[in-house]
Parts: C-alpha cells; structure tokens; sequence
C-alpha cells in the first residue's frame, strides 16, 4: 500500500490559497497593553493561508492568520461562511497585527475590518479547496536556538518577564510537508514552532507579521509552495532579542531566517513519508473555572480597576474602561455559571491526516503543556497549536499558578475575566486531548 492511499482507497488531496487580510491605517494592533493609537501603515503584508485537505469522506482546512488571537464569534462566523469544511483558525501570535472582533458599539472602520477578515479567510479556505490535487505526505523535524523561557524571577522572588535560560523551552522545528502525489512539487509546509512573535516592541505601529513573514518568505523562496505557520505551545517563550536596538525589524529578519535555516535542514535531511489518510476531525469544549464566585446573574466588571491601575489611571476613570478596551482590545468573552464558579470555554481540537496529528488549543498554552500533550500522542508526527480558534488567555501550568505573574495574575483581566483562571485548567485540557486521540484513533492499531 502507498503511504497516500489507506486500506480503504481513499487518497489524499490537497490544496492551498492564500488571501491579504492587511487592517487599513488607523484600526488597532494587539499584543501589548501600552499602545495609545492605531497602526500607522504597513511595513509587511499580513495574511490568511489556508491548507485543504480531504480523504473524498472528510473535509478540513488549517488556516495560518496573522493575528494575535482570534475571538470565537469571528471563528463562529468563519465556520458558517465556509460551510461543510471543518477549519481550525491557527493564529501566528504576531503582536504587531490586527484586531478580530468588533460589534456595534465598535467604530465603523473596525467593524468593515472585521466583516473583510471573515471574508477573506472564509475566500481562502474556499479556493484552497477548488484546487485540491491528489497528494502525499511528509515530516521532518529541526532545531532553532532562537528562544528562551521568559519567566524570570527577580532577586525579590517575583516572576517577570525576562530571560530564564533554565526554564522549559521546545526548541523544537517540527515541519509537514504537503506534495504532489508524484513528488515533484511542494504544495504546502506546515511549520510548527514555539516562540512569541515579539521582536517588534510596543513602540511599533506598522502592521507586520514580525519574525514569521521572514521565515515565510525565505521558505517559499527556497521550497515552492505556501508556508503555514503554526505557533507551538510559546505561552511563556521569547526570542532572545533586545527592543533596545536601532532596527527591531533586522532582528525580526534575523530569528525569521533562523527558523527557515532549520525548517530547510530538516528537509534537506530527508523526510519521512507519513500515511495521509484517513482524515478525520474531533473537537471538544472544556469549561475552566475561574477563581471568582458565581454570584448574581452577570458576571461582575472586577476587570476595570486592576486595568486601570495598569494604564496609570485614577479610580474616578472607571467609566473610561470599556470604551479604552473596547477601542485597543475589543474581545467579546464568554463566561458561564459552572458548579458555582465564573468558567470560561477552551476550545480544544484534534486532526488525523494518517500518521499525522495536530492538536489545538484556544489558549496562549505555556511549553510544558504543549510538550505533555505531544508526548501523550500516539504518533510520532504530531504538532501543537496554541491560540487557534480563539483564547481564553494563558493556559499556565499548575505551578505557574503558585508562582504568579503575568500570564496568571494580569492577562486574565483584559479579556473581561472576573478572575483569574484556576489551576486546574493544564489538567482539564490535557485530559481532554487525550480524549481526543482516543477518538480519532484506535489505540491498539497506530499507523506508521
């Protein structure tokens, strides 16, 4: 049997598409908490790719967008627009990209943006899928020295956001590669990597898919086809770059070529073929308790005076809170009563491509989880995709949770938390991966 074709005779087929979903001038850019004003033009292009992929039985896409995060109304809306193609919405955690979400209380340009990002993505998947060819798989992995943990601890005791040389950090390069059933042309490659996407700091306002539209653009260049990438389990992994030097976007070029050099390696090594089929897709929402009580019939707006505090404003201002949020980081959460505490929606999910895996988390997810759940797979290529469609902020493990810091104590009140996360969300989630593969494969029979 070929390694495209399963026992059943279905083969694999393939496409890809590619469509600009670049905010026009003065909609906001997302990832840092300190910007006061809209983007201010576009240093590089940013944009939604989209990998089709069906066995004639399933139908599913992988989008790679360069967002931040992306709200699960908008992932909602994206889903209805593509109708029967299953899709998982893989943010590259660019933090010089746009907004995704806005609703009526939002200005007019944001909402046009948004309603044009749903379109685009939506039209990407679609035409990925109009010029699906029979295909084949392959993997290889490399390695990028090009990130470090981030949670420092001060001589105080404190984490923060620093450089911590010791801590977890996947430095691993893990690449799908997607060809003509003959070989002889690249469709598409799949790059999974851990690493903000942060070389450009707060004080950058042009639109970029920082460090990853470099490594993307140095691999279509080498290796033909589209590149998607997937941002890994980066929660608490930056690059080991400095904002304190004349040109961030040379250090963007710098790790971006970093990571290409490693994707190219591994492929220049060889590949292993991987079975493509079956192609199969399970999903499943866990619900993540939030510390706070479920009091009332709302949960209560206990996110404005820590947010305040932050910005450097007085009490007095708490009316200004929600337009300033609205405005920088409009985010539509969905918080529930669940066994008397606030909870919040992770949306996990699962895809088999044959001897593939991919596995989704919506969630900025720290490196030990995303390492977990690779471990736990029942094949070896397996992938991990942290912030796709959607986030619930950082999903910390249960001892980040001791130590606090960013990740714990503050992200969760700028998506409209009442507080924070509890630490047994890193357990809920990973069982619930574990789920997954148990649907999706029969445990007893792994494929090559």
């Amino acid at each position: 049997m070929e390694q495209h074709e399963s026992s059943n005779g279905h083969r694999l087929s393939a496409g890809v598409a590619r469509r600009r979903i670049t905010p026009p001038t003065g909609v906001f850019l997302v990832g840092y908490g300190d910007r006061w004003r809209g983007n201010r033009g576009v240093h590089d292009e940013v944009w939604a790719t989209a990998l089709f992929l069906s066995d004639g039985a399933s139908r599913v896409a992988i989008v790679s967008v360069d967002l931040l995060t992306v709200n699960e109304v908008t992932v909602d809306r994206i889903r209805a627009a593509v109708g029967d193609i299953e899709v998982l919405i893989c943010c590259t955690h660019t933090h010089s990209g746009p907004i995704s979400y806005a609703d009526d209380r939002s200005r007019r340009r944001d909402r046009r943006y948004v309603d044009l990002l749903v379109d685009r993505i939506a039209a990407a998947v679609r035409a990925a899928a109009r010029v699906a060819t029979p295909a084949r798989l392959e993997w290889s992995e490399g390695h990028a020295d090009v990130a470090s943990n981030r949670r420092e601890r001060t001589a105080d005791g404190r984490i923060e956001i620093g450089v911590n040389p010791d801590g977890p950090c996947d430095r691993t390069v893990r690449v799908l590669g997607v060809r003509t059933v003959d070989g002889e042309r690249r469709i598409a490659t799949v790059v999974g990597f851990a690493c903000h996407a942060t070389t450009l700091g707060p004080q950058n306002l042009l639109v970029s898919a920082d460090w990853i539209g470099s490594m993307r653009d140095r691999l279509e260049a080498d290796l033909g086809g589209l590149v998607l990438s997937v941002q890994g389990a980066g929660a608490n992994i930056n690059p080991l770059v400095s904002w304190d030097v004349p040109d961030q976007f040379a250090s963007a070029v710098e790790v971006g070529t970093r990571v290409a050099d490693a994707v190219i390696a591994s492929v220049q090594a060889g590949p292993a073929p991987l079975a493509g089929t079956p192609v199969a897709f399970a999903r499943e929402d866990v619900w993540i308790p939030t510390l706070a009580a479920a009091e009332g019939t709302e949960p209560p707006a206990s996110y404005v005076a820590p947010l305040l505090s932050l910005a450097g404003l007085p009490a007095f201002a708490a009316p200004l809170g929600e337009p300033l949020l609205r405005r920088r980081y409009p985010w539509r959460p969905t918080i529930a009563a669940v066994d008397d505490r606030w909870a919040v929606p992770l949306r996990v999910g699962a895809l088999r491509l044959g001897g593939f895996a991919l596995v989704a988390f919506g969630a900025e997810t720290f490196s030990e989880i995303g390492t977990a759940v690779i471990a736990a797979s029942p094949v070896p290529a397996t992938m991990f995709a942290s912030v796709t469609d959607g986030s619930i902020s950082y999903l910390a493990t249960a001892e980040a949770h001791e130590e606090g810091g960013y990740e714990v104590d503050v992200a969760p009140w700028a998506y409209r938390y009442p507080g924070r996360l509890d630490p047994s969300g890193e357990q809920r989630a990973v069982a619930a991966a574990d789920r997954l593969f148990d649907r999706l494969w029969n445990r007893s029979s792994v494929p090559g």
